[in-house]
C-alpha cells in the first residue's frame, strides 16, 4: 500500500489549504502594507487624482459657471462633450502613473525617487495595452456567449420546454468561462511591467496552476473593496444631505456657493482616495501574487 494513511493525507491536506489560504491573504493584503510603509507615496497619487478630476471638472463647466453641485465629479462621464478626448488622455495617464507606481513600490521597493512616479516606456506599454484590451473586448467579448449559444441551440430545439433551464447553464457556463480566462490573463500587466517588455508567450502559462490562488486573492480584494465602497457611499450620502441643507444659491450667496463649492471639493477628494486606494489594494496584490508566483524579484529584458 503507498501513500500517507487517510488521517495523515487528511491532515496534510487541511494544512496545504490554510498554507494556500494564507498565502493569498498575504498577497491581498499587500495594498494595505504598502500604504502603511509608503504614506507619503500614497498621498502624492492621491494629489495626482486630484489634479486630474479638477482638471476634467473645469474642462467640463469650460464656457459656464463653476460647478457647485458635490455629485459632479460622479457624473463627469456623461458630460465630457468636445473634451472627451482630452479628459480620457489625462485619466490615463494619471491611470498608467499610478498603476506602475503600485508595481514599482512592491517589485522595486529601493525605487524610492518621485514617490515611484515615471512617465516612460512602462507607462506607455500599459496604456497600450489597455487600448488594444479594451478593443479586443470589445470585438472578441461576447465570442464565447456565441459559441456555447450554437452548441446548445440544437438542445434548445429538441427540448424547447427546457430553454429556460438551457439558458440558464449557456449564462453559468459562459460566465464561468470569462473568468476562467480572466484569472489567466489578469497578470498581464504586471508581467510585462516585470520584464520591460510584452512576453506575449509568457502571460498564459504564467498562472497554469495558480487559478485557485489568484481567485482567493480576488475574492479577499473583492470584499475589501465593498468596505471601501460602504465607507466612500456612507461619506457620498453625508454631502448629498449637506448639499439638501444648504440648497441652492440665491443670486450671488457668496456664503452658500463657498458652502457647496468646498462640498465639491471635498468630494473629488473623497473620489481621488477612493480609486486610488482600489487602484493600489489590487495592483499591489497582483505584483505580490507575480513575486510568489515567479519567486524572484523583477526581470528586465531587452526590448520594447
Amino acid at each position: 500500500m503507498t501513500g500517507f494513511p487517510p488521517a495523515l493525507g487528511a491532515v496534510d491536506g487541511l494544512r496545504a489549504v490554510r498554507r494556500q489560504v494564507a498565502a493569498s491573504l498575504y498577497a491581498a493584503t499587500a495594498g494595505v502594507r504598502l500604504i502603511q510603509r509608503e504614506p507619503r507615496a500614497f498621498a502624492a497619487w492621491i494629489g495626482i487624482w486630484l489634479a486630474a478630476v479638477s482638471v476634467a471638472a473645469l474642462l467640463v463647466a469650460f464656457g459656464g459657471a463653476v460647478p457647485t453641485d458635490p455629485t459632479v465629479y460622479h457624473r463627469l462621464g456623461a458630460r465630457f462633450g468636445p473634451f472627451a478626448v482630452i479628459l480620457m488622455t489625462i485619466f490615463l495617464i494619471a491611470w498608467a502613473a499610478t498603476t506602475q507606481a503600485a508595481f514599482r513600490a512592491v517589485l522595486q521597493p529601493d525605487e524610492r525617487r518621485y514617490f515611484y512616479l515615471r512617465l516612460g516606456a512602462d507607462e506607455l506599454r500599459l496604456a497600450v495595452m489597455s487600448l488594444v484590451t479594451f478593443l479586443l473586448i470589445l470585438i472578441f467579448g461576447a465570442v464565447p456567449a456565441f459559441l456555447l449559444l450554437a452548441l446548445a441551440s440544437p438542445f434548445m430545439q429538441a427540448a424547447p420546454d427546457l430553454i429556460r433551464y438551457i439558458a440558464g447553464i449557456g449564462a453559468l457556463a459562459t460566465i464561468g468561462v470569462d473568468v476562467w480566462v480572466g484569472v489567466r490573463l489578469s497578470l498581464i500587466a504586471v508581467e510585462t511591467f516585470a520584464e520591460g517588455r510584452f512576453h506575449l508567450s509568457a502571460y498564459w502559462p504564467l498562472a497554469r496552476g495558480r487559478f485557485w490562488y489568484l481567485v482567493l486573492i480576488y475574492g479577499a480584494c473583492f470584499v475589501m473593496f465593498l468596505f471601501l465602497g460602504a465607507l466612500v457611499g456612507g461619506a457620498t450620502a453625508a454631502l448629498e444631505a449637506g448639499q439638501s441643507l444648504v440648497g441652492p444659491p440665491q443670486g450671488a450667496d457668496p456664503a452658500r456657493r463657498a458652502a457647496l463649492l468646498a462640498m465639491a471639493g471635498t468630494y473629488a477628494a473623497l473620489f481621488a482616495v477612493s480609486w486610488v486606494a482600489s487602484t493600489v489594494l489590487f495592483c499591489a496584490a497582483q505584483a505580490q501574487a507575480f513575486r510568489a508566483i515567479t519567486g524572484a524579484h523583477i526581470r528586465r529584458m531587452p526590448g520594447f
